[in-house]
């Protein structure tokens, strides 16, 4: 099949490209120009990948990268809690509107299926834990609602069009090529210079973490999984839901070079998130991932941290959404 990938050169969609490509597949990976030539000399060599340069508001691209595809997996996105939050309008824009161009783009061109990736932030604080997809969605953050209006906006072409849909509500993916904003690669990377990984609050939030490689596979059987049709699902690793204050002790005794290093903590005041909006304790069910596609996360949180480190690559900040334009 002929399969697209938005935001391909992304963290999930990166690793979505190459299991893609590996079981055989057409991928044509659309991301913006910065994205792809900062991952470009990572990717397989195939002939069956193809480099689409450009911007969900770029309607032609769109549509030129959507040719003759069956499936459209939509992972771009404005991501992170604190850039979400400083750039509202850039978030409700790509994340709302952008997917909405996407969607008319797949009616378009006759696309049969989107994988439209969600977020467990549009959870919010859960009434109880583990999350399964009947929970209540009461997300606290811009970034969580234009989440649940792209989940909308996939259901009501769905109604109105020959186009099918899976949502993907995605719990705490990690691996090489994420940005150190997010929590596991700022630790790693700060351990790795023998920094103590800073802790903001008293550490006892607890989360679940995914390693990449899981993410994608879910991501790819969804795709492709009749099953998966008109499906919100969960993909996490809700088996080892872990504190902030042992998930920074874990990354020490698996990467510390010098004994002695212990973790930093810190008020809300100095960090990147409002203690109001800060979430206590979130880890998810993947029950019915598991019983649709048989897909179980297989990397163990502390395999997935070494492989963070062996693969040595971390980005130190996000890409320039109009490095393009300048």
């Amino acid at each position: 099949m002929k399969i697209i990938v938005t935001g391909g050169a992304g963290l999930i969609g990166f690793e979505v490209c190459k299991q893609l490509l590996g079981a055989g597949h057409e991928v044509h990976l659309f991301d913006l120009g910065e994205q792809i030539l900062r991952i470009k000399k990572h990717l397989p060599a195939s002939q069956n990948l193809k480099l689409f340069c450009g911007s969900i508001f770029d309607l032609s691209s769109l549509r030129l990268a959507m040719k003759d595809c069956e499936i459209v997996i939509h992972l771009a996105a404005l991501l992170g809690v604190k850039r979400s939050e400083e750039e509202k309008l850039s978030c409700l824009e790509i994340n709302i509107i952008g997917t909405k161009n996407v969607l008319d783009c797949a009616v378009q061109q006759k696309v049969r299926k989107i994988v439209f990736s969600s977020s467990s932030e549009v959870y919010g604080e859960p009434l109880s834990n583990p999350v399964s997809e009947e929970a209540i969605t009461q997300g606290k953050t811009v970034y969580a609602i234009t989440k649940l209006a792209g989940e909308e906006l996939c259901k009501g072409y769905s109604q109105e069009y020959p186009l099918k849909y899976t949502i993907l509500r995605y719990f705490n993916c990690y691996g090489p090529f994420q940005t150190a904003q997010f929590v596991l690669p700022k630790f790693i990377k700060n351990v790795m210079e023998n920094k103590p990984p800073v802790i903001f609050g008293d550490g006892e939030q607890i989360r679940s973490y995914t390693y990449v490689s899981d993410t994608a596979k879910a991501t790819v059987l969804a795709a492709l999984s009749d099953k998966a049709d008109g499906q919100i699902l969960n993909i996490g690793n809700g088996r080892e839901p872990i504190s902030l204050k042992d998930l920074a002790s874990l990354v020490i005794e698996i990467l510390a070079k010098e004994k002695g290093l212990k973790p930093e903590f810190r008020s809300f005041e100095n960090s990147d998130r409002r203690k109001e909006r800060e979430i206590v304790k979130r880890f998810c069910s993947s029950e019915k991932a598991e019983k649709l596609l048989g897909w179980k996360p297989e990397v163990s949180l502390r395999e997935g941290i070494k492989k963070v480190f062996e693969a040595g690559v971390i980005f130190e900040r996000w890409a320039n959404l109009y490095d393009e334009q300048n």
